[in-house]
């Protein structure tokens, strides 16, 4: 069953670690698709597109990725992003009141203004997505969108304490990898980790499509429990068990 939630954890620092990661905007990079997937190693080649909004209004690019003008930084996008998230959430509205339906809303908006969702769905289904029909391909990057941004918004609220370091971009052609250290605290002691975020420049600006923690891929976890699904059930079988488990986190 898809859970898309917390796995059990081996040791303190794992769980310091998935606690941490819960409170900062790449909160998705641990979010399993069943509570006792095993842990998979970075990797993954691709590109594709997505539909949702950007951060300004704008519709992110259908096309494929292009060549990034001089002077572009995905280093500094992301440090835009999460900067705007940290703001958000410093903000503690009553539950009951209109600004907290707000700040979840907009929420939704910067994690979709950096977070390619068609990029990581064509790419966690590998060679299923050309065996889906472009209906079901939308459908499924619209309840992977809505999985990971309820449950992120869920472990998010009200727990602003974290620090997330950007040190280093890498730009190949359209690709870059981004170097990170995140900093957080567990029953008073610090913990820092080293993440990489993998990207590519579509439109006007860097797209993420991948968060690399300690080797372990936010996207490769994805690609083995959704291909052990279609294995052994079948694609409408796994998108009936994601679609049960957002009806669950309504």
């Amino acid at each position: 069953m898809i859970v898309l939630k917390l796995a059990s954890c081996p040791s303190p620092r794992r769980r310091s670690l998935l606690a941490a990661l819960l409170v900062g905007f790449v909160a998705l990079a641990f979010l399993p698709i069943t509570a006792h997937a095993a842990p998979t190693k970075k990797g993954g080649k691709g590109a594709a597109s997505h539909d949702d909004a950007s951060e300004g209004g704008e519709s992110p690019p259908t096309a494929a990725p292009s060549l990034p003008p001089p002077g572009t930084s995905p280093l500094a996008e992301l440090k835009k992003s999460n900067a705007a998230l940290k703001k958000l959430f410093q903000k503690q509205p009553p539950s009951w009141s209109p600004e907290t339906d707000a700040k979840r809303s907009d929420m939704r908006k910067i994690v979709s203004s950096f977070l390619d969702f068609e990029e990581l769905a064509r790419r966690s289904l590998a060679r299923h997505w050309d065996g889906i029909a472009p209906k079901q391909r939308t459908e499924f990057v619209g309840v992977l969108r809505d999985l990971i941004e309820r449950n992120y918004i869920k472990q998010v609220h009200g727990q602003p304490n974290y620090n997330l370091r950007f040190e280093k971009e890498t730009i190949n052609g359209s690709e870059a990898t981004v170097q990170a250290t995140l900093d957080s605290e567990s029953n008073g002691k610090k913990v820092a980790v080293s993440m990489e975020y993998k990207l590519l420049y579509k439109g006007s600006h860097w797209w993420v499509y991948d968060v690399v923690t300690d080797e372990q891929s936010m996207l490769e976890n994805y690609r083995a429990e959704f291909n052990k699904i279609i294995n052994k059930e079948s694609f409408d079988a796994l998108l009936k068990r994601m679609k049960k488990r957002l009806e669950n986190t309504e």
